[in-house]
């Protein structure tokens, strides 16, 4: 069975502290909207229960590194930390510190949840405030490359992209 990243991503959604039953409703309603695609599974015979055929095996603590480069620039440094693989899901958190043209600095961070989509690609979705950032990369021995985009979680156009490298610390 295949489920959507977004279903996953809804799950580390409702997993937040401080969010009450209707936001966290409100807020999975809107995710399903975003998403686009209906949280289903095909018939292919596996349990609803399946997290998939394993990936690439990505759990531990990564040296992440970004920039963005729409609307503007900046760069974001910090730790991609996976924390839970299961199958071919992936779940855990990116906590950065990104830097604008000016200097000025900000701290984010939220809950991160995907999957591995082959032997060598992830797909995965970080929650940082009222957006979501969906991340597509390559690993390659302990380096993961790609490219994000970031989407309001009420749905709408991009409002931010860039793209992402990031290093298994050992």
């Amino acid at each position: 069975m295949t489920t959507t990243v977004r279903a996953v991503t809804a799950s580390a959604l409702a997993r937040l502290p401080g969010m009450t039953r209707s936001s966290r409703a409100v807020r999975l309603s809107l995710l399903a909207t975003l998403a686009g695609v209906p949280v289903l599974a095909t018939a292919c015979g596996r349990a609803a229960t399946d997290p998939g055929r394993p990936g690439v095996p990505v759990v531990g603590s990564w040296r992440y590194v970004a920039q963005q480069t729409s609307p503007a620039p900046a760069d974001l440094q910090g730790t991609l930390a996976v924390g839970e693989q299961s199958g071919a899901r992936i779940a855990g958190a990116l906590d950065v510190v990104e830097t604008d043209a000016r200097g000025l600095q900000r701290r984010l961070g939220g809950a991160m949840a995907g999957r591995t989509a082959d032997s060598t690609t992830l797909d995965f979705d970080v929650a940082i405030g009222a957006g979501v950032r969906r991340h597509v990369g390559r690993v390659r021995g302990d380096s993961l490359t790609g490219s994000w985009i970031e989407q309001p979680v009420a749905g709408g156009a991009p409002v931010a992209s860039g793209s992402f490298r990031a290093a298994r610390q050992r």
